[in-house]
């Protein structure tokens, strides 16, 4: 069933304006950024690890997710809409989208990331020539929905390789890292709040392979879980909407070192805690097309010419004598997260072809979280396109393929994702 359109639609100029009036003036940060050469130009003078009395922040300044989320700089709290939402807002899975009008609905999609492109992934100052190699993250999901409730299941899981000097040539070390996310959510007001609640679970693990050996030992691992909740506002008949999201620290103490002495396991001092730090974000979109945002449409698709910007303002908390993860895989202490970092992200989003083709750009503030190395501007960029559509019970469907980029300085992330087109 065709749309009425209400207004004039976006044409390509408006949105081009709004794209590069945003990358353009976010490319000036980028070079007056690194207009200062003490940043992360040498490797900090780092203390060896004597105790167990540290502690690891695991803290994520970069924009990882789904592609979309990359594409349009980490804005993404009050755009929270079906499976890939739920890596940044828990109340994604009760979020219907404008078209689905029948009480049972689904949704999933499938992600691959890149993010070991460049040669500071951590952004800590530490540059290496051989870098992170074989560092692809892959993230899945799965929404159910039934009226106002929905209930989703996401994992993200990473596994990276590093070279590091060991005592008889160069060891390789593989940490991995898997996060899984339950969330349980629900509408109210006639669709105008949406509330979640989730369990974030993660686990970390070390593999050791020493220069000259082929076996891998494993040197530990450990797990945590935590409470998460968020919060989307979509008032009627509007063009706005609003997001809010919270979660408390994982914190992982018991470490399972195998077989090892945590006091030196394979020449590694473990430390005594491992801890992804608490989170606080909000966020605000603002939706221009033919058609008001927040309402349903009796049809199967919105193909409409639309432009689409969010902003983020995310929080992160300190950890208690927290030190870097990769100055640890050198056997150093390097502190980090002694203090809240703030970034700000922001992103839009234009659907040029009606149903066929959507560009995304965007742009955020990578804050500097280890001591001595500042922030660093990313510039993001992707597209989506839709290329089969086809009948599933009773229903139409459409498949998308997706890419993004993320480019700083010395680092890289590239993806691609399959899932439904909405």
């Amino acid at each position: 069933m065709p749309v009425r359109a209400r207004r004039s639609r976006p044409g390509p100029s408006a949105a081009l304006v709004v794209v590069a009036g945003l990358l353009l003036g976010l490319a000036d940060l980028v070079r007056t950024s690194e207009e200062h050469p003490a940043r992360a130009q040498a490797r900090p003078a780092l203390e060896p690890i004597r105790d167990r009395d540290y502690a690891i922040d695991l803290y994520q300044g970069t924009a990882l997710g789904s592609v979309r989320i990359v594409a349009m700089g980490g804005a993404a709290v009050a755009l929270a809409e079906g499976s890939a939402s739920m890596l940044v807002n828990p109340a994604a899975p009760a979020v219907r989208l404008a078209t689905s009008n029948d009480p049972w609905d689904w949704d999933w999609h499938f992600d691959w990331l890149s993010p070991g492109l460049g040669s500071d992934h951590d952004n800590n100052g530490i540059v290496t020539d051989n870098g992170f190699t074989n560092a692809p993250l892959f993230t899945l999901g799965l929404v159910g929905q039934y009226r106002q409730w929905g209930l989703g299941f996401t994992v993200v899981t990473a596994q990276r390789t590093v070279t590091v000097a060991g005592p008889d040539g160069d060891d390789r070390l593989t940490p991995s890292v898997e996060v899984v996310r339950v969330s349980l959510a629900r509408s109210f007001a006639r669709e105008r709040v949406v509330v979640g609640v989730g369990v974030r679970s993660g686990g970390l693990g070390l593999a050791l392979e020493p220069a000259g050996d082929g076996t891998e030992q494993e040197l530990f691992d450990l797990s945590g879980a935590a409470l998460e909740a968020g919060v989307v506002w979509r008032p009627a008949a509007h063009d706005v909407r609003l997001g809010f999201t919270g979660s408390l620290p994982v914190t992982g103490r018991d470490v399972n070192t195998q077989a090892c002495d945590p006091e030196d396991c394979a020449g590694y001092i473990l430390p005594r805690t491992v801890v992804v730090p608490w989170e606080l974000a909000l966020g605000a979109a603002w939706r221009w097309a033919p058609t008001r945002w927040n309402r349903r449409i009796p049809a199967p698709f919105r193909d409409e010419r639309a432009v689409l910007l969010a902003l983020d303002v995310v929080l992160t908390g300190p950890v208690e004598r927290g030190h870097g993860f990769e100055a640890f895989l050198d056997k150093l202490l390097q502190p980090s997260g002694r203090a809240i970092s703030v970034s700000v992200r922001g992103g839009v989003e234009y659907e040029w072809l009606p149903g066929r083709l959507r560009l995304r750009g965007g742009s955020y503030w990578e804050p500097g979280r280890v001591d001595g190395v500042g922030g660093r501007t990313h510039l993001t960029a992707g597209l989506e396109w839709r290329f089969w559509q086809f009948e599933l019970w009773g229903e139409r469907r459409r498949l998308r393929l997706s890419a993004t980029f993320d480019g700083a300085r010395r680092y890289g992330n590239a993806g691609l994702s399959l899932g439904f087109w909405h």
